[in-house]
């Protein structure tokens, strides 16, 4: 995931650069708001990463790339596991009972749980940001 943005801030061997809006970039869904509730506001955000080299300065605009690895892993456990409980409990339902209400009934059952569990678990994979680095100087 790329982002543009500004350095604010440099140190020995990191910089600190203040990403633009996300809004901007993303469409303003607001669901990384409601998947990491510890960010509180989408008009900025400040990345630390390396320099160590120390070719930029303060003031430079640069573009930032992140890993987006976590992010894959979340909407697969975010969509596939209450798909996967949905199917599981309808076809425990169907099995168990022998009845297509039972089974239906136990598809929405499953489809609330595992929605449940999927949420909590994707809170978990993104507990920890993902590390950026700079690729490249911005043109403006």
């Amino acid at each position: 995931m790329r982002h543009r943005g500004i350095i604010i801030e440099k140190n020995s061997k990191e910089v600190l650069v203040q990403v633009e809006d996300p809004a901007k970039t993303c469409g303003s869904c607001n669901g990384c708001m409601r998947l990491m509730p510890h960010k509180t506001s989408a008009e900025y955000y400040v990345v630390r990463t390396k320099d160590p080299e120390g070719k930029y300065e303060v003031g430079d605009e640069v573009i930032l790339d992140g890993e987006m690895r976590p992010y894959v892993r979340a909407l697969a456990v975010l969509y596939g596991l209450p798909f996967t409980a949905l199917f599981a409990g309808y076809g425990v339902g169907r099995l168990v009972w022998e009845s297509d209400t039972i089974g239906g009934m136990g598809g929405i059952v499953g489809l609330v749980l595992g929605a449940f569990v999927a949420r909590i678990i994707t809170r978990r994979l993104l507990k920890q940001e993902p590390e950026y680095r700079i690729v490249a100087r911005a043109c403006s």
